[in-house]
């Protein structure tokens, strides 16, 4: 008789946790997608130089990820030990992102910094605002079900989010340019209506979830030091399963921020359509995830999602490569591109958080303690060193290629590096991501195997390890 208690969410909580991932997704993508073609096409900015800022900047939120991973475990609050970095971090977040769309005046080198700045800030405040964010979600339930429900609910405010983060800014920018207002006038105002998005999303999480982030927690006595962060990492590292976990998130990091950042130069230089035009395929992007996440979901009732996981993730890494050599010219043809690509996707964020709360739940059942917030935060190490490894690569394979941000046509060599940065180049990072987890040694049945000796632990009763053996190794 099993003596794991389920814990049932309300819908009203599922929605008010998970509405928060509208701000999230909204603020990564627009940096992710636009930050590098502004820079480049409207702030007057090499793409050597464009690439590295962004580099710069998301290594600096890399090294911040286990002081803000720390600082959560060990904080105390009457609101929790989440939801305080949160409520922090909302406003320069918000305020960050309408200073990184603004064009300036300044010297050269003077705009370099500003630009380089803005970027930091934004950064520390988005690690400020995601590591507690996503933390609170591994507390809210440990019940497998219930946690791949609400992360149904939480990619689908989050596909909504990526619709506001890249369609709504393409399609202002088209309208507005074709009203009269110039391109850096038109970003502005991109920037300042996904600044809203986020404001509004993240308020109406934050106010939700109050009450939820439980105040009576044993909480990590750690204070930050190198010597612990770095005793921390060596802990985390001998695990297995969290290798595996945040092994695909680097390299799915590396396919999105390519595959993103590279789609605007695409649509306009390859296929040469107008912003407008592009927003109709990000938002078919977003609207074919969000229509995959049931049928995903329902797999994974069936199905052990690390397999699940990793069928679309190498599968559509695979399409991706393919796609190289057939070439993709027109709109339908971009359209059937996006949709496959829409399912490695959909699959990645809908498994990713419940892989990081498996890893939560089986550190807990080692060493006693709930290091929620030092997990996700070496995750999030990871996947932003593998933007910032993209975001590199990426300025320097363009400025390598000889685009000319200057020129309405770009040569051979510039397209077929755009080219590559859409297809073969990402495809190859997709199905890496997908493939590393089948090293897991974390199945549906070993972990639910782990929670019931968890449940028996806590409540003095005995329990055998035998079944779930391999994962604690």
């Amino acid at each position: 008789m099993s003596v794991k208690e389920k814990k049932t969410v309300p819908l009203g909580l599922k929605l008010g946790y998970t509405i928060g991932s509208i701000g999230d997704s909204t603020a990564y993508n627009i940096v992710i997608s636009f930050l590098s073609f502004f820079l480049t096409t409207i702030a007057g900015i090499s793409p050597a130089i464009a690439g590295t800022i962004s580099s710069i900047a998301i290594a600096w939120d890399a090294v911040t990820d286990p002081i803000l991973g720390v600082m959560v475990d060990s904080s105390k609050s009457k609101n929790g030990k989440r939801r305080p970095f949160i409520g922090i971090s909302l406003i320069p977040m918000v305020v960050s992102i309408v200073f990184l769309f603004m064009k300036v005046n300044f010297p050269q080198a003077q705009k370099n910094i500003y630009y380089l700045i803005v970027v930091l800030i934004f950064w520390t405040s988005y690690t400020a605002f995601n590591i507690p964010y996503y933390s609170l979600g591994s507390v809210i339930t440990n019940d497998d079900d219930e946690r791949a429900k609400i992360a149904g609910f939480r990619e689908a405010m989050g596909f909504v989010g990526i619709f506001c983060g890249t369609s709504v800014p393409t399609f202002l920018v088209g309208k507005l340019t074709e009203a009269g207002w110039t391109d850096a006038q038109s970003w502005s105002m991109a920037a300042v209506v996904a600044g809203a998005i986020v404001l509004i999303s993240v308020g109406m999480m934050w106010k939700a979830t109050k009450g939820h982030d439980p105040v009576d927690e044993q909480t990590s006595a750690e204070k930050f030091s190198v010597r612990g962060t770095l005793d921390g990492i060596i802990s985390l590292m001998k695990t297995k399963p969290y290798v595996m976990v945040i092994l695909s998130a680097l390299f799915c990091n590396i396919y999105m921020t390519l595959f993103n950042s590279d789609m605007l130069y695409y649509t306009s230089y390859v296929m040469g359509i107008s912003e407008s035009s592009a927003s109709i395929l990000y938002a078919i992007q977003s609207a074919c995830s969000i229509c995959l996440i049931p049928f995903i979901t329902k797999l994974v009732m069936s199905h052990d999602k690390r397999n699940v996981y990793v069928a679309c993730m190498a599968g559509t890494g695979a399409v991706m490569i393919l796609a190289k050599f057939i070439g993709i010219r027109t709109i339908p043809m971009a359209i059937a591109y996006i949709i496959v690509v829409g399912i490695g996707t959909c699959a990645y964020w809908l498994f990713i958080f419940n892989f990081l709360y498996d890893v939560v739940d089986l550190d807990e059942f080692k060493n006693g303690k709930k290091r929620d917030g030092i997990i996700m935060s070496y995750y999030s190490l990871l996947l932003k060193l593998g933007g910032a490894v993209a975001s590199f690569v990426l300025g320097m394979l363009m400025q390598i290629g000889g685009f000319d941000p200057e020129a309405a046509e770009q040569g051979a060599r510039a397209i077929g590096t755009i080219e590559s940065l859409f297809t073969i180049y990402p495809g190859i990072f997709m199905m890496l991501s997908g493939l590393v987890m089948l090293l897991s040694p974390v199945t549906r049945k070993r972990i639910e195997a782990l929670r019931e000796a968890q449940a028996r632990k806590v409540q003095g009763l005995p329990y055998d390890t035998a079944e779930f053996e391999e994962v604690l190794k």
